[in-house]
């Protein structure tokens, strides 16, 4: 084999074989090991990926209860200590904190703080059929003007409030038209309406 010379002067052995483009090349990196799992095998990984897998699974429990507790209340609320339901209000009584489009509200004796007392009710006949949502309004109204009342002096801080059925809840059965004075201010009355 009879020797060349290269780029530089040196003398190059002539291969044998032509030289590829692949050869011609920097020489390819060694590979590396496969990635071993970040947590080390000894006691303390295992420990610690045990730990967090009972983290994981602890989170999980704590979502589906409170979950499943927040479903179990609202089916219940209405049941709730304290509470009302609408279909059992009586003309006089008074109610703490009343909201007005609740199922329910807290009643309380109208010599006790409270928000709302209602002060008249009208019935419409079972066999009746739905009047419409403009003349049940205004047979509200009508059984808040007619009512006798001991209202103070200052009524700016109170509201009337007529409740009356909706078309479904008429279908329900409802037939109720009912008569609130509510403040605007809280619970900041302690009497009665009625005389």
């Amino acid at each position: 084999m009879e020797s060349a010379q290269g780029q530089y002067g040196h003398s190059v052995a002539e291969p044998s074989e032509p030289i590829t483009r692949r050869q011609n090349r920097i020489p390819e990196r060694p590979r590396r090991a496969p990635r071993s799992s970040r947590l080390p095998a000894t006691a303390w990984g295992k420990v610690l990926g045990a730990g967090g897998g009972v983290v994981v699974l602890l989170i999980l429990w704590a979502l589906i209860s409170s979950l499943s507790a927040k479903t179990q209340t609202a089916v219940t609320a209405p049941a709730a200590e304290g509470l009302t339901p609408s279909a059992n209000y009586k003309t006089g009584d008074c109610f703490a904190n009343f909201d007005a489009g609740a199922a329910a509200n807290r009643l309380v004796p109208c010599t006790q703080a409270h928000s709302a007392q209602l002060v008249a009710t009208a019935m419409y006949g079972a066999g009746d059929s739905y009047p419409g949502k403009d003349a049940l309004e205004q047979r509200a109204s009508d059984l808040c003007r007619q009512t006798q009342l001991t209202l103070p002096q200052d009524t700016s801080m109170l509201r009337q409030r007529n409740a009356f059925p909706s078309q479904s809840s008429w279908s329900a059965g409802d037939r109720r038209v009912d008569c609130f004075v509510e403040s605007t201010k809280g619970n900041t009355l302690t009497a009665t309406f009625l005389p």
